[in-house]
């Protein structure tokens, strides 16, 4: 699940603009579309030559989204040297941290960066209590992580309860996390439920729902959340994205999942948690395992040509010849 829920805990998180991305180049709004459209070529050569603290937080953000983790974590701390007081970086400098710390071979130095995250999460918090995506991610930290690295569901839930009053919905999602590594299914099943019921907008945490029945194998309940994701009138075009990929990873419905990517890419409302070449390289992967590797090579070259650092994109190519 932990795909499809990381993404649903950075959805809501806080775009931040900076006044001081005043200088040559693309004005700051320029470069935060940059980002959520997925042009990291773009980005990157616009704001590798900078020197303040926004453009090292969207350069870290952008080498994150390509899974290039070291000069994600260079930029990040960059950012909150220059800017200690900001939560939303400390968020995004623990995320680089974690993402490092879960791909490292070596378990002690594994272990070091974990802790980093932890501690970075915890910041984001204490700068900022209501910033409801660090408590997410700090939530997920504490239900994955042994209690020697400072983890533990009871911590998880405690913050469950500090986000009750902020997003009863969120709250809600904290606890069925906790219910999946608990392995208590049915517990998580009622607990997203929940959170369909108390969310604004519903359609994310059908898509949750949706691949907890994924990975319990109910694949025909699967299906009718991704319908019933689909059919909430104030989707957001991301959950195209995140019904594609559900029917990716359970193997079904191809023609759907294909028809769900090309949706989004054309909704000209693209997010940062789903950039385009993410997007290009999904479709690819769903034309590759219906076995046309003419659609799936123009994908992979598509994505790499919006993000050439994206190592997945350049594998799978390669992987095709």
């Amino acid at each position: 699940m932990k795909r499809v829920l990381t993404r649903i805990m950075a959805t809501g998180s806080v775009v931040l603009l900076a006044a001081s991305l005043l200088a040559a180049g693309p004005a700051p709004m320029d470069s935060v579309q940059l980002l959520s459209a997925g042009r990291m070529n773009d980005l990157i050569g616009a704001l590798t030559n900078r020197s303040d603290a926004e453009s090292y937080n969207l350069l870290s953000r952008a080498y994150y989204a390509t899974e290039q983790w070291e000069p994600a974590i260079r930029n990040g701390e960059r950012a909150v040297s220059l800017r200690a007081d900001d939560s939303q970086y400390h968020l995004w400098l623990g995320r680089a941290y974690g993402q490092k710390a879960a791909e490292i071979g070596n378990p002690l130095s594994a272990a070091g960066l974990a802790r980093k995250a932890k501690g970075e999460f915890e910041r984001a918090v204490e700068l900022n209590p209501h910033n409801v995506s660090a408590r997410s991610d700090l939530s997920e930290y504490y239900v994955q992580a042994p209690a020697i690295m400072g983890g533990g569901i009871a911590k998880a839930l405690n913050q469950a309860s500090e986000v009750q009053s902020l997003d009863p919905a969120a709250a809600d999602w904290i606890r069925a996390i906790a219910s999946v590594k608990e392995k208590k299914y049915g517990d998580a099943e009622s607990n997203f439920r929940a959170a369909i019921t108390h969310a604004q907008n519903p359609a994310q945490y059908w898509i949750a729902l949706a691949s907890l029945y994924r990975q319990r194998g109910r694949l025909d309940d699967m299906q009718s959340a991704i319908s019933s994701a689909l059919a909430q009138p104030n989707r957001p075009s991301v959950t195209y994205y995140d019904a594609a990929g559900e029917l990716l990873q359970a193997g079904r419905d191809f023609p759907a999942a294909v028809q769900y990517v090309k949706t989004y890419l054309s909704s000209g409302a693209l997010v940062e948690e789903a950039p385009a070449f993410r997007a290009h390289y999904l479709l690819g992967q769903i034309y590759e395992k219906s076995g046309d590797k003419a659609n799936a090579e123009a994908e992979y070259q598509a994505s790499l040509s919006l993000a050439s650092g994206f190592g997945r994109a350049r594998k799978a190519l390669d992987q095709l010849h």
